[in-house]
């Protein structure tokens, strides 16, 4: 999927599925605001792989996470 993005990708599925969701909690969520950011790992033909990490305000990691779709 050269040059692909998920977005394009799932624009056209129409229809994604989880497979399998992993959440680790590394501290306490204190804090007013919070920033999820996440990253394409891997798209294949049918799955992809993300990676999510979760920070507060004083940008302390607070969890992360990975994921994996079906995008049929």
């Amino acid at each position: 999927l050269s040059g692909e993005t998920l977005k394009a990708r799932l624009e056209i599925a129409g229809r994604v599925s989880t497979i399998d969701l992993r959440v680790d909690f590394l501290r306490p969520g204190g804090g007013k605001r919070f920033v999820a950011t996440a990253y394409l790992l891997r798209t294949g033909k049918k799955i992809a792989v993300t990676r999510i990490e979760l920070h507060n305000d004083q940008n302390d990691l607070i969890a992360v996470g990975t994921a994996s779709y079906v995008v049929a």
